[in-house]
C-alpha cells in the first residue's frame, strides 16, 4: 500500500506542470522563483498591466544573505491569456481573495487545484465559493520576505511551509509538497489542517498587531512587559476559542509558542507593519477581527483581539491625518 500510495504521489507530481501564482506581493514572488525550476511553465499574475510589464522586462530580484537571485517567469494581467493551469497558488492579501478567485476562473480546469498559503482563518471559506472541496488544500508557510520595490524582496528568513487538504485526504497535497520539496523548500503535510490554520492565525494575533501599532520588529515585542502580557491575553483569547471548536493546536503553549517565533524571527517586519509603513490596507480583520467575530458566535468574549483590531483600523483610517 505505502509502495502504491509513493508511486500515486509521484503519478501527480510528474502531471504538474503549470502553476498560476495570483499575487506579485513579496511572498509571490519568493514562490515564483523557487518554484520556476520544477514547474516547466509558471505565470505569475498581477492584476496591474503597468507593473506586469514592468516585471516582465526585469524579472525578479531576490536578497538573500548570501547573495543575490534572479529569474524570470511570464507575468500577465489577464489570467484568460493564460488558460488552464495544473495548479492554483493564492499569494494575496485575505481582504482581495473574492476578486482574486473571480478573476482566475478562466484558469480553472476540470483538474485544477488550488492552494492557498494566505494569513488569516476567512480565506477558505470565501474559496470553497468558487472550487469543490475536494480540489482545495491550504497551508500555513514561515517563508518570509520584504517588499524592496516591484519585482524585487529581500528574503527574511526561511522556515516550513505546511499543506493539507480540505477533505482530509493526502494525495494531491503529497503530490504538492513533492514538488515543493524539490525546488528547495521545507515542507510537510499534515492532516490536521483546521490546527495547523489556526495555530498560525493565533501566532499571526499576538504579533502582527502590536508590531504594526509600535511601527517595531518583530523581537522588540520581547523587550517590554506591556507588549509581552499584551501578547500573552491575545494568543489565551485565541487559543480558547479554538479549544471551543474542538482544535487541538499543534505545539506547546500558545503563549509560550508566540515568543518563541517572535525572538526567532526577532528582525522581521510582520507583514502588518510593513502594510501601515506603505499606508496601506491590513489584514488584520482576517486575523483579530476574525478571531473576536469567531468568539462571539460561540457565546465568548475577545476583549484584546476586538481592541486590537479597532485600533488597527482606526490607524488605516488616519494614514492621512497623522502628525508628524
Amino acid at each position: 500500500m505505502a509502495l502504491e500510495l509513493r508511486a500515486d504521489f509521484a503519478n501527480l507530481a510528474s502531471r504538474m506542470e503549470r502553476l498560476s501564482i495570483i499575487g506579485p506581493g513579496a511572498m509571490g514572488l519568493l514562490f515564483s522563483c523557487f518554484l520556476k525550476p520544477v514547474f516547466p511553465e509558471l505565470f505569475l499574475i498581477d492584476q496591474f498591466k503597468g507593473r506586469s510589464r514592468l516585471l516582465n522586462q526585469r524579472g525578479i530580484l531576490i536578497r538573500t544573505a548570501s547573495g543575490i537571485k534572479k529569474c524570470r517567469v511570464r507575468v500577465s494581467a489577464n489570467p484568460g491569456e493564460v488558460g488552464p493551469v495544473d495548479l492554483v497558488l493564492l499569494c494575496v492579501k485575505a481582504y482581495d481573495t473574492k476578486s482574486a478567485m473571480q478573476s482566475v476562473r478562466p484558469m480553472l480546469g476540470q483538474h485544477t487545484l488550488v492552494l492557498t498559503l494566505q494569513n488569516g482563518l476567512l480565506n477558505v471559506e470565501t474559496i470553497l465559493k468558487f472550487v469543490k472541496r475536494e480540489k482545495l488544500l491550504a497551508g500555513t508557510t514561515a517563508m518570509a520576505a520584504n517588499i524592496i520595490r516591484p519585482g524585487e524582496v529581500r528574503m527574511a528568513g526561511r522556515g516550513e511551509t505546511v499543506i493539507g487538504q480540505l477533505d482530509g485526504g493526502i494525495k494531491n497535497a503529497a503530490g504538492i509538497a513533492a514538488l515543493f520539496r524539490k525546488a528547495g523548500l521545507d515542507t510537510r503535510l499534515t492532516r490536521n489542517l483546521e490546527a495547523a490554520l489556526w495555530t498560525k492565525a493565533i501566532i499571526n494575533a499576538g504579533i502582527n498587531p502590536l508590531t504594526a501599532l509600535l511601527r517595531v520588529k518583530n523581537g522588540e515585542l520581547l523587550r517590554f512587559a506591556e507588549t509581552r502580557q499584551l501578547m500573552t491575553e491575545a494568543v489565551g483569547e485565541a487559543a480558547a476559542i479554538a479549544r471551543a471548536r474542538g482544535i487541538k493546536l499543534l505545539g506547546q503553549n500558545p503563549a509560550a509558542r508566540v515568543r518563541k517565533v517572535a525572538a526567532a524571527t526577532g528582525d522581521n517586519l510582520s507583514s502588518m507593519l510593513q502594510d501601515v509603513l506603505c499606508g496601506r490596507r491590513t489584514e488584520i480583520d482576517a486575523i483579530n477581527g476574525a478571531i473576536a467575530a469567531e468568539a462571539e458566535k460561540l457565546g465568548m468574549d475577545a476583549p484584546v483581539n476586538r481592541t486590537l483590531t479597532w485600533l488597527v483600523k482606526s490607524l488605516e483610517k488616519s494614514y492621512d491625518r497623522r502628525i508628524g
